[in-house]
């Protein structure tokens, strides 16, 4: 049995955490032993004493979170000063970078540790519940902050999203139908904007237009898009894909074709560069104006709710962290194929191939590895 130790997050704006005293509270009842450090959940207003209630113990650094558990939990990947803990006991369970970031990649391998990537996490029913969970929030969330940004304050051209009853209401396009844009087409036309769905998934989104008619849903190419910009109010870019490179680029000459005051919300930034105009903002100073467009291209938009955030991320990793705990990697790969997909790197060996071709690693099957017990 693994004991679950959870860690602050540390980086700047995230107030996220892995596990909330609910999650903590399954775990203990099923013999689990966790361990959080200290205020890991106060950003999410849950407080140490909510943790101990739940049958938790209190630590007061990461160091000695690490030293106690063998399966960490963390929201964002780890910086330099966390993963220089880790050792081959351990196995951490976070989102990630390193498909960006060769050199902490490498890092990470030197630890010997064991990484499972979260928005890889892979239900019975083929679905991402991590990835899906907060692609939903994000969705949401930037229908909101369309509306904030169209203001003048913002450096927008000063129209309501929603229209009245003697003006338009602002058109939205949005390039990629995965759930963050599928949520936030549907959260725009709710909030009464004119909305456009350029997919790239033909004959996939039978049931979502069933549901909203009044939505257009185009195929994507350039020259679509080219014809839709002059009068986009607000892009939206969510295009992603877990197993493929996409290739698609959105010009500055592109962006140049909407109006002065348009937006441009740039979901795709951190893991996909499709915006040539895009570079990746905090919530700290989160939009920026570049040749009279205003950009907001912050990654990690659920951070800005960390409550509801907090909820969804554990309810969606809880089935596999307690499974996880209680057989251990290879019995909860033999008993939850969905762990495979997930699985990046092994004791220091690259298991996913998608990562290995992209950081110039050799790639390991993890059937192998385990029979030879390495």
């Amino acid at each position: 049995m693994l004991k679950v130790g959870v860690l602050r997050e540390i980086n700047p704006y995230e107030g996220r955490v892995a596990l909330t005293p609910g999650g903590a509270a399954v775990l203990v009842k099923h013999g689990i032993e966790v361990f959080i450090e200290e205020n890991a959940g106060e950003d999410s207003q849950f407080s140490n004493i909510e943790y101990e209630r739940a049958g938790a113990v209190i630590v007061p650094t990461s160091e000695k979170v690490v030293k106690k558990a063998e399966l960490i939990l963390k929201i964002l990947s780890l910086k330099p000063v966390e993963y220089e803990l880790l050792n081959e006991k351990h196995v951490l369970l976070s989102f990630s970078d390193y498909n960006s970031n060769t050199k902490r990649m490498n890092a990470f391998i030197e630890t010997k540790a064991t990484f499972f990537s979260a928005e890889l996490l892979q239900d019975a029913q083929g679905k991402y519940p991590v990835l899906m969970g907060m692609s939903e929030v994000a969705g949401k969330m930037i229908v909101s902050q369309a509306s904030q940004l169209l203001t003048i304050d913002e450096g927008g051209k000063g129209k309501l999203l929603q229209g009245t009853s003697v003006t338009k209401p602002a058109n939205i396009t949005i390039v990629g139908a995965g759930q963050v844009g599928r949520t936030a087409a549907a959260e725009a036309f709710r909030s009464g904007a004119s909305v456009t769905l350029l997919t790239f998934k033909a004959g996939k989104l039978a049931d979502f237009s069933a549901q909203y008619p009044e939505i257009k849903i185009e195929d994507y190419s350039d020259d679509v898009l080219k014809k839709l910009l002059p009068k986009t109010d607000v892009l939206i870019v969510a295009v992603f894909s877990l197993h493929t490179h996409v290739n698609i680029s959105i010009t500055k000459d592109m962006i140049a074709l909407m109006g002065k005051g348009s937006v441009v919300i740039d979901v795709s930034v951190e893991k996909t560069k499709v915006v040539e105009t895009s570079h990746i903002t905090d919530h700290g100073k989160p939009s920026f104006v570049l040749d009279g467009i205003v950009h907001y291209c912050v990654p990690n938009i659920p951070a800005r709710v960390p409550i509801t955030a907090s909820h969804i991320h554990t309810k969606s990793i809880l089935p596999f962290v307690k499974l996880l705990a209680l057989k251990g990697l290879k019995g909860a790969i033999e008993e939850e194929p969905g762990f495979l997909t997930s699985l990046i790197i092994y004791k220091g060996k690259i298991t996913n191939r998608v990562y290995a071709e992209l950081n110039g690693n050799e790639f390991y099957n993890i059937f192998e590895l385990l029979e030879m017990n390495l």
